[in-house]
Parts: C-alpha cells; structure tokens; sequence
C-alpha cells in the first residue's frame, strides 16, 4: 500500500466516523462517504466494497487509535499510578460521546452480527488495556484485590452513559467528571486509603 492509498483509506475512515456518528448506520449511504471523506466514488469502492466494510474499517481505526492512547497513558511512568489512572478515566470519557450511545444501540438492536465484531474488537484492544491497567493497582495496593475488571469496565461505560445525558457545557461536565471519579473510586480503592486525586 503507498503512500497516497493509505492517505486517501485514513480520509475514508475518519469521514465515516463523522457520518456514521451523524447520520446512525441505516441512513448512512455510500454516497455520504464520498461526500465527507472527499474522494472519488470508484475510489471508495476500490478500497470497501459496501458500507458494512466501511464500518467495520472505521471502528477497528478508532478503537486501535484509542488503545494506542490509552497504552501510552499507561506506561508513562513519569506520572505515578493515581496520576496514570484519572488520565486513562478521562480519556475514556472522551472517546465515548452521545453519538457514539446511539450508534451502539442501533448497531445492537438492528445490526447484531456487526456489534459483535465491534464489541469484540473494542474487548481485545480497549478493555485489555484498562485491565492491565488495573492488575498494576491491584499489585500496589491501590485496588481492592478482589475487583473484577468486567465489571469495572460496565461501570465505566454506565457513567460515561450517564454524564453525556446531561445538558451541560464541557466546563460543567468535566466538573462532574472529576466529581463522579471520588464517588466511583471510592468503592475500589484499598481500605482506608485517601481517593485517589482527579487531577
């Protein structure tokens, strides 16, 4: 693959994510594809072969992306655990926006043979990094030796389910993001210990 197809397939991604988040997978058409990632129709289909392809193409990029992040938060170690910990919280409430709930739901309620891929994507490369992330606390003594990364990880989701409902500008929602990480922490740190700091 040249330089220029790698080009041209990242613009395709990146534009799906767009109008995927935008439009929900059923009214997305390849047309709108072409529009926003601003390359030629014969292109696009060189590369995908439906809109399911591209899909497909775009979730595995951003979940690969975002595990490249969250890999790089978790192994800076100029940062100590409770530091590493909160960074790798926000990042996650960041890459979980509304538009993305909603695509979730219409890919589990419409389309359940490509959620199952996505979701099993997003296991491999997201959630084995907060695992990770959570065996180190456990080790030092930050976590509670029996939390169950599993559930952890549906908790996450829940609440970044539960911030973007709001109707809040991001300064207020960070605010309860900070909020939110004392009331969640405070059920699975080490006994006795002060909450972890968010900041």
């Amino acid at each position: 693959m040249d330089f220029a197809e790698k080009k041209n397939r990242l613009r395709v991604l990146l534009g799906a994510s767009r109008v995927f988040q935008r439009k929900g997978y059923a009214k997305t058409r390849m047309e709108d594809l072409v529009e926003e990632s601003k390359i030629g129709k014969k292109t696009l289909y060189e590369y995908y072969s439906n809109k399911e392809e591209v899909l497909k193409a775009a979730a595995e990029y951003r979940q690969t992306r975002a595990s490249y992040r969250l890999k790089r938060i978790r192994n800076n170690q100029a940062l100590d655990f409770s530091k590493r910990f909160v960074r790798m919280r926000k990042e996650l409430l960041d890459v979980c926006k509304p538009s993305h709930f909603a695509l979730w739901k219409e890919l589990q309620d419409q389309i359940p043979e490509i959620w199952r891929l996505v979701k099993a994507k997003r296991v491999q490369l997201i959630d084995t990094e907060i695992e990770s992330l959570l065996e180190e606390g456990k080790k030092l003594g930050e976590f509670r030796a029996d939390l169950r990364p599993d559930l952890f990880i549906m908790a996450l989701i829940a609440c970044s389910d539960a911030i973007y409902k709001w109707e809040q500008n991001p300064t207020e929602r960070r605010d309860n993001i900070s909020e939110l990480d004392n009331i969640f922490l405070y059920g699975i740190i080490r006994r006795g210990k002060e909450t972890l700091k968010s900041s």
